[in-house]
């Protein structure tokens, strides 16, 4: 990896209400100020409920847990609700260290309504 390339970065699509935010690579202080704002202003523009998709973070730290609970903050100011879908064991491990496992609304994959609609909005030309 070279300097200029970012350990961290996000894919984003929006179905029906419900806007759904991957993320992937390292979860560290950068990734927390970098992904912050534009993860701020998808809460903030878009609908109020999200899934924030860890299944593809690689490493997670304390600036990666306070971006965590800053969406967490912005969804519930919002009235929205936000799940989480797992991460790796690593990733889950760090989140019961630190007692946030039970904080969030765990989702073992993207719920099934979602994913048949994010389906058929690839399909449609």
């Amino acid at each position: 990896m070279s300097a200029d390339e970012l350990a961290f970065w996000l894919r984003t699509r929006t179905v029906g209400g419900t806007v759904i935010i991957e993320l992937h690579g390292e979860l560290d202080m950068l990734a927390h100020r970098e992904l912050g704002p534009r993860v701020h202003a998808l809460v903030r523009l878009s609908a109020a409920d999200v899934v924030l998709d860890l299944r593809a973070v690689t490493f997670l730290d304390a600036g990666g847990i306070r971006l965590l609970l800053a969406v967490r903050e912005h969804v519930a100011y919002r009235g929205g609700v936000l799940r989480l879908i797992r991460g790796t064991p690593r990733v889950s491990h760090i989140l019961r260290i630190v007692r946030l496992d039970g904080s969030f609304t765990m989702l073992d994959a993207l719920p099934r309504a979602l994913a048949d609609d994010a389906d058929q909005a690839h399909r449609t030309p």
